[in-house]
């Protein structure tokens, strides 16, 4: 697939404006990678976007300590207070990320009255991210995505790395999940 596909497939959405939420769900990520994802939702809890920040992952690529706390302990460092943060620490990927941290607000509040959730990740992972809350979170739930420096990761992905992998990871998973009905296919996958 072609670059121009790609980045109008993962960074041509905007994700930056902050809808207030009832919860804001943070997707883990690798330790060694946490200080990004933190560092945006330090900035959407700032901002007002959610009281109760969910800080999802196991101890998935580092078997010591889970991603949930490395994410609450980058997240205080950045001012968010111990109290707005809630563990998940069993989520394995970001299917599990949405239904685990779905665990956690129903353990805390009744469901039906939480009427908006927002999923805070990384520029090259909200698109799917969020596709996911959309199909795995409860329907009268509104879902909305926040992210920051699209417009950095949109440059940086074809010389860093790791970006390029996680790049070439995220297109292969949401085009397996247009094949399969699960999302719309708009076309792009051709």
């Amino acid at each position: 697939m072609c670059v121009e596909k790609i980045d109008k497939i993962l960074f041509s959405d905007n994700y930056g404006k902050i809808v207030k939420s009832d919860y804001a769900i943070v997707c883990g990520t690798a330790p060694e990678y946490v200080y990004i994802r933190a560092k945006i939702a330090a900035s959407f809890y700032k901002k007002g976007g959610a009281q109760k920040i969910i800080v999802s992952g196991a101890a998935v690529s580092d078997k010591s300590v889970t991603e949930c706390s490395v994410l609450r302990d980058e997240l205080i460092k950045l001012g968010v207070p111990s109290e707005a943060i809630i563990d998940e620490p069993r989520a394995y990927d970001t299917i599990q990320n949405m239904t685990c941290s779905l665990t956690e607000i129903c353990k805390r509040t009744d469901i039906m009255q939480v009427e908006s959730i927002t999923v805070i990740t990384e520029p090259f992972h909200i698109k799917r991210a969020l596709c996911l809350a959309k199909i795995l979170l409860p329907q009268f739930i509104k879902v909305y995505g926040y992210t920051e420096g699209v417009a950095e990761q949109r440059g940086q992905w074809k010389t860093d790395e790791r970006l390029n992998n996680c790049v070439k990871n995220e297109i292969i998973i949401l085009k397996q999940l247009a094949e399969k009905g699960r999302i719309e296919d708009l076309g792009l996958w051709k």
